[in-house]
């Protein structure tokens, strides 16, 4: 007698808790309903880093996954590979994804991976988990969260709150300088006024005064915090303690209790208040972990590849409902992604209305 899928599938899930590097055979185990070949379903691969340094992100990815589709009723046509660290592991993952059927590919999720995979993939889609839009312009569907994503979620809420002066808190890093374009980018059409930055270098005690330069002797109505690194979590803080309202990034999602409860009444850009915390606790009670932001981005790559049924292919009418909020491909093959904003109440995370 075969063995029930559901039961083989979860004792994959376990092995995978408590292996520290597991090899592509290991995933890619014959799940139900698979339908390679027909115009009925999708069949998707996932690249993922199941080995190497970046192994255990990669295992999380793929646990949630399968934990979608066992408990959400995701058709299992999901293979799952190994794309290592470098672009010709990857490409080596993509070329066996292929030969064994599959017709859309997602990942890696890495940006130096993708061309590699794109050029392996031949005719066959592939939809990178990478962040970096510019991958668009190899053929890749580019699924990861940017920065601008944030962004547009800061400006929606400056909107509705009747809210017209924004600053940035410099970072000095990459995402700090794409959050700055993007707002500088978006601000007319949000109709708000974007201020002059808060460097870098303002010590938390400098915070008061930073803030009312950028206003130009007043107040700005929103300091945005693109990153979460200890010193900007400091800077944020002070900032909070100003009145300012005050926003990070969905990197805030990733954030400790004790750093929560340091920055009461702060807002983050975030996930899905329903669907992901629903998600998150399913991984939480089978695995005895925490689901990261990443891994639910995993998720919601899969379940969009499996949405297109017999198209078997992406288009700028895709779009899907998912943990990290709705999104939708645009003509040059990047996403739109509604992501939710978070207000910190006491420790407790709770959406905006």
């Amino acid at each position: 007698m075969s063995e029930n899928p559901h039961i083989h599938r979860r004792r994959c899930l376990a092995m995978l808790a408590t292996a520290p590097v597991v090899a592509a055979c290991s995933l890619a185990t014959t799940p139900a309903r698979r339908t390679f070949g027909t115009t009925e379903d999708t069949s998707v691969a996932l690249l993922l880093p199941l080995s190497g340094a970046r192994a255990t992100l990669g295992q999380q990815m793929a646990k949630a996954v399968w934990l979608a589709e066992d408990f959400g009723g995701t058709p299992k046509t999901t293979m799952v590979l190994d794309a290592g660290e470098t672009p010709q592991a990857a490409a080596q993952a993509a070329h066996d994804a292929v030969s064994k059927g599959a017709n859309i590919i997602v990942g890696p999720l890495f940006r130096d991976q993708t061309p590699a995979v794109v050029e392996a993939a031949g005719p066959v889609t592939v939809m990178s988990l990478s962040n970096d839009t510019a991958l668009s312009a190899t053929g890749a569907w580019v699924f990861g969260v940017t920065p601008a994503q944030s962004v547009d979620a800061v400006l929606g809420f400056a909107q509705g709150a009747g809210a017209k002066r924004i600053t940035v808190l410099e970072t000095g890093g990459t995402l700090g300088h794409h959050a700055t374009q993007a707002l500088h980018f978006g601000a007319r059409g949000a109709r708000v006024s974007p201020l002059p930055s808060i460097p870098a270098t303002t010590r938390p005690d400098q915070m008061d005064e930073a803030l009312r330069q950028a206003g130009g002797g007043s107040m700005p109505d929103i300091v945005y915090v693109p990153e979460a690194g200890d010193t900007t979590l400091r800077q944020a803080e002070a900032a909070v303690q100003t009145g300012v309202t005050t926003i990070g990034s969905l990197q805030w999602s990733g954030l400790g209790q004790d750093q929560f409860d340091r920055l009461d009444k702060a807002c983050f850009t975030g996930p899905d208040p329903v669907r992901f915390d629903r998600m998150s606790a399913v991984f939480r009670a089978q695995l005895d972990e925490e689901m990261g932001v990443i891994a639910a981005l995993a998720v919601d790559a899969v379940g969009l590849a499996q949405s297109v049924g017999s198209a078997r292919t992406l288009s700028t009418r895709t779009g899907y409902q998912g943990l990290l909020g709705n999104t939708r491909f645009d003509r040059d093959k990047t996403c739109e992604r509604a992501l939710a904003i978070l207000r910190i109440d006491e420790g407790t995370v709770r959406p905006v209305l």
